[in-house]
């Protein structure tokens, strides 16, 4: 089902304008909603994934890794980084739930070079 965007939608008709291009740019035509309709869905795919694997996980602690025996909580995609679901708990209750935390990859990470970084509390003084 295509979903008809809003004008109001500006960041996300960027995206979507520069994703068609891309799709456009490796031979692949296609209509803005069609273009939409598969950004989502790459996107949402490695999740998808780990929580299909993972009906029910175990709480490892608070700041606790994954370890070798919770492998299967672990996804590595190569040039696009690492996803894991961890059971955290919620500090004022201490209910468990899980979370997905996604580790950029180190070619992504290196992006963050360009970003030039502004100290406004210097500039008051």
């Amino acid at each position: 089902m295509l979903t008809k965007l809003q004008k109001a939608d500006k960041d996300t008709n960027k995206l979507i304008d520069e994703y068609k291009d891309f799709l456009f740019s490796i031979g692949i035509r296609t209509s803005r909603e069609r273009a939409w309709e598969i950004f989502q869905q790459a996107h949402k795919l490695p999740y998808t994934m780990l929580i299909k694997a993972n009906p029910e996980i175990s709480y490892q602690g608070a700041g606790r890794h994954i370890t070798h025996s919770q492998g299967n909580q672990l996804l590595v995609i190569k040039n696009i980084g690492k996803f894991e679901i961890k059971g955290v708990s919620d500090k004022k209750d201490n209910e468990k739930s899980a979370a997905i935390k996604f580790i950029p990859s180190n070619d992504v990470k290196a992006m963050l070079e360009e970003v030039r970084v502004v100290d406004k509390t210097k500039e008051k003084e």
